[in-house]
This record gives C-alpha cells, sequence and structure tokens, in this order.
C-alpha cells in the first residue's frame, strides 16, 4: 500500500497540474471573451468551446484508450506498439475527413441555427477536431508509457494558447467572436507540434495489428462515448437552438452560467488516464475485493467533489458569476442548481462507465449512456421557462444514466471477476512494470503493477 501511493500521485499529479492549467485557461478563455464580446456575441463562441470539447473525446478518447492499453501491454514485453499506432491513426484521420465532409455539407444551416451565422466559426470547430485527434492519439501512447508529464505537458500547452490567444484578440480591441473561435481550434494543434516529438513505444517496430485488433472495441467505445458526450454537452446547443432572438443574450449566459457550474469536472478528469487501466489490471487479476474497493473510494470521492461544487454554487452562485463575467451576466440559484448536481452525478456515472469498460462492459457502458441521451431529449419538450427546460433535462440524464449504470456494475459484480489467461513464459520486465506471468500448467502470480 506504501508503494502504491507514490506511483498513483506520479500518474495522476503532473495529469491533474496539466488538466488544472486546462481548465483554469479554458476557464479564463471564456472569461475573457465574455467581457469582450458582451453576452449575445459570446453565445456562439461557448457554443464552438462545448462543441470543441464534447466531440473530441467522444470520437477520439476510445482511440487514447486502446492505444493507451496496446503500448503498455507491449512496451511491458520490450516491443514496439508501431501497428497498432499506425492503425489508430487510421480509424483518427478517417473519422476527421468524414466529421470535414459533414461539416461541409451542414456548414450552412450550422452557421445560421447554431453560429449565430458566423461560417468562420464552422471552419474553427473542423481545425478544433483536427488538434484533438492529434492530441489523444499522442496522449495514448504517453500513457501507455508512464510518460505522464509529458500527458500533463500537453494540457498545459493548450490552456496557455487558449487563454494567451484570446487576451492578445482582447486587448488589440477585436469584437467578434470568428478570431477567437479560430485561435481556440489552433491551440491543440500548437500544442501536439510543441510536445509530441517523441512518442516512446508507440512508434518503435513491433508484432503485426489487424484492424479487428482495434474495430470492436473501439466501435463500442466511440458508440458510448458519444452518448456520454451528449449528456454533458447537450444543453449549450439546446439553449442555443431553443432561444429565440430576444433570449439570445440569456443564452449566453446560460452556456457561461454552466461552464462554471462544470469546474469539478476538470479535478475529475484528472484520475482517467490511470483509473481505467488500474481498474483493468485488477480485473485481469481477478481481484474482485480490489476492485470493488477501489470503485467504491472513487465514486465515493468523485460524490464528495460534486456536492462541494453544488453546496458553493448554491451558496454563492449568482455573485460569483457577476464577479467572472460582468455585471451583465445576471443569474438566479434556481437556474444554477440543478446545473451543479447534474455536473456531480455526471462525475458518478463516469466513473462507474469507465469500470464497466474495464472488464469489457462495453455494451453496459453503451446502454447507460444511450438511456441518460434519450431522458435528456424528452425533458426537453417540459413547458418551462428555457433555462429551466434545459437544466432540469441535463439534471434528468446525469441521473438516469448514473442509476442505470451503477445498477448494470452491480449485476456484473454479482459474478467474480475471471483472471487473465497467461500461458506464455514470464519475459524480462522492468523494475515496476506490470505482468501476469505464468508457465504451462503454472498459476499464473501478480507482480509489482504500477497502476495498482
Amino acid at each position: 500500500m506504501a508503494r502504491a501511493l507514490p506511483a498513483a500521485i506520479r500518474h495522476i499529479g503532473p495529469v491533474a497540474a496539466g488538466l488544472g492549467v486546462l481548465g483554469l485557461a479554458s476557464f479564463a478563455f471564456l472569461s475573457v471573451c465574455g467581457r469582450a464580446l458582451g453576452p449575445a456575441e459570446l453565445a456562439p463562441l461557448g457554443t464552438l468551446w462545448v462543441l470543441i470539447n464534447a466531440l473530441g473525446p467522444a470520437l477520439f478518447q476510445p482511440l487514447e484508450q486502446e492505444v493507451g492499453r496496446s503500448v503498455a501491454h507491449r512496451a511491458a514485453s520490450g516491443q514496439g506498439a508501431r501497428p497498432v499506432f499506425l492503425r489508430a491513426t487510421g480509424l483518427a484521420v478517417a473519422a476527421v475527413l468524414v466529421t470535414g465532409l459533414v461539416l461541409l455539407v451542414v456548414r450552412e444551416p450550422l452557421a445560421t441555427s447554431v453560429f449565430a451565422g458566423q461560417d468562420v466559426l464552422v471552419l474553427a470547430l473542423f481545425v478544433g477536431l483536427a488538434g484533438l485527434c492529434a492530441e489523444h492519439l499522442s496522449r495514448g501512447a504517453f500513457a501507455g508509457s508512464g510518460a505522464f508529464p509529458r500527458y500533463g505537458a500537453q494540457l498545459a500547452v493548450d490552456g496557455v494558447l487558449r487563454i494567451g490567444s484570446a487576451a492578445v484578440l482582447a486587448a488589440i480591441g477585436v469584437a467578434t467572436a470568428g478570431p477567437y473561435g479560430l485561435f481556440l481550434g489552433l491551440a491543440p494543434v500548437l500544442a501536439v507540434a510543441v510536445t509530441a516529438a517523441r512518442l516512446g513505444p508507440a512508434v518503435r517496430p513491433g508484432p503485426h495489428a489487424t484492424w479487428a485488433d482495434l474495430g470492436g472495441a473501439v466501435g463500442w467505445l466511440t458508440v458510448g462515448a458519444l452518448a456520454g458526450q451528449f449528456v454533458v454537452n447537450a444543453a449549450p446547443v439546446a439553449v442555443n437552438v431553443l432561444a429565440d432572438a430576444s433570449e439570445q443574450a440569456r443564452a449566453g449566459i446560460f452556456i457561461s452560467v454552466l461552464v462554471l457550474a462544470r469546474v469539478p469536472l476538470f479535478l475529475f478528469a484528472a484520475i482517467q488516464a490511470s483509473f481505467l487501466p488500474g481498474m483493468a489490471a485488477l480485473a485481469a487479476a481477478g481481484d474482485t475485493a480490489g476492485f470493488r474497493h477501489r470503485l467504491n473510494i472513487v465514486t465515493l470521492g468523485v460524490a464528495g467533489l460534486g456536492t462541494a461544487g453544488l453546496l458553493v454554487i448554491v451558496a454563492v452562485g449568482p455573485p460569483l458569476v457577476r464577479l467572472v463575467y460582468g455585471g451583465e451576466f445576471d443569474t438566479t440559484r434556481a437556474d444554477l442548481w440543478p446545473l451543479a448536481a447534474a455536473s456531480g452525478l455526471f462525475m458518478v456515472a463516469s466513473a462507474v462507465g469507465q469500470a464497466l469498460i474495464s472488464v469489457r462492459g462495453y455494451r453496459a457502458s453503451v446502454v447507460g449512456w444511450t438511456a441518460g441521451a434519450l431522458t435528456f431529449l424528452v425533458v426537453l419538450l417540459a413547458p418551462l421557462r428555457l433555462e429551466l427546460r434545459v437544466g432540469y433535462a441535463f439534471l434528468a440524464a446525469s441521473a438516469v444514466a448514473t442509476a442505470l449504470l451503477l445498477l448494470l456494475m452491480r449485476a456484473r459484480l454479482r459474478h467474480p471477476l475471471t483472471p487473465a489467461d497467461v500461458a506464455t513464459p514470464p519475459v524480462p520486465t522492468a523494475p515496476g512494470s506490470t505482468e501476469l506471468t505464468a508457465l504451462p500448467g503454472e498459476t499464473p502470480t501478480r507482480r509489482q503493477s504500477p497502476w495498482t
């Protein structure tokens, strides 16, 4: 236990630091833009911010997860993962090209309905998605090889570029959303250029990999990620689409409030880079008790984090919004608390969903998130004021997803976790690496793992 804690700190610490910089920078980006542009002009830019940060992880985080797993597995045996990395890159590039084609086809209605007639924000969306594609692939390589300082550094550079560009544009008096959006999209592209020079085992020659090695798992992961991102990011898009001409300023205020209410999500994200492989290691070892223990600790921890965020929002939410964004951004506790509560529930659902994925419960994860997404659409039909209508839809979606994923996880844990079958002789590994090894006919034994 004493050795496991420093290992966890080494993994989580640099990622947490990078996410802290990115989170604060993103928060400051919208704050600076809000003061420079005003509520109405901020609305399409805030929607762009949400779409980039929703579609990017939904499309490419599954690839990051699979690349990270493959690189770690092969590196433990002294093998490179270039074939896997190239296959993943091919899938990612194909996804970007398809997304670009879709954006090209729908650019006019998208610009009119979502981006307040600003075509340049459609281009910014494409650039941002391409940049996040490169970020997630390189982060998979970093996580798989244990290069968490480089993982965190990339997050930090992305954040610094976001706020730096916004500060410069505001200082020179730019008062339209387009330039801010373009630099928001360019930030991840430049962050990869700065940090991804050395990808370690991911680009070293290794055993052949087929498309089947990636296809099935990544397919289910992508469906689940899309549904999950819909749950957490549909609210700002919905408020923009539903707002009429007289409600554009209110839509901009709502998006700004939503960003503030979701600040705890940045803190939760710090554990995700190592949480999934850590849970997968426990599952592979058949350590049901350890799996349950870690899952309980994480879910209780994120529930506590969400509760703390809710209490802060209820106590000082409205004046905090005005302090951060300016006097024009006036809101109420009634509009704020559903967003904060939904964010807390979403964190719990995300932790349980990751645990299901670690035991290859891909379909169960998809079921939970899809149920949440459908709930959002149903509650959105309620005849309420715009802000409450969208806020309650987000809250109901998060609650349904959380409840269903917990039930599915509980059902899975009624059966013991089966140890991984390893029929190959032991291979030399670096100190601290993970390997379940056994000679034919022997019971696998577990070595010290950096993930557990």
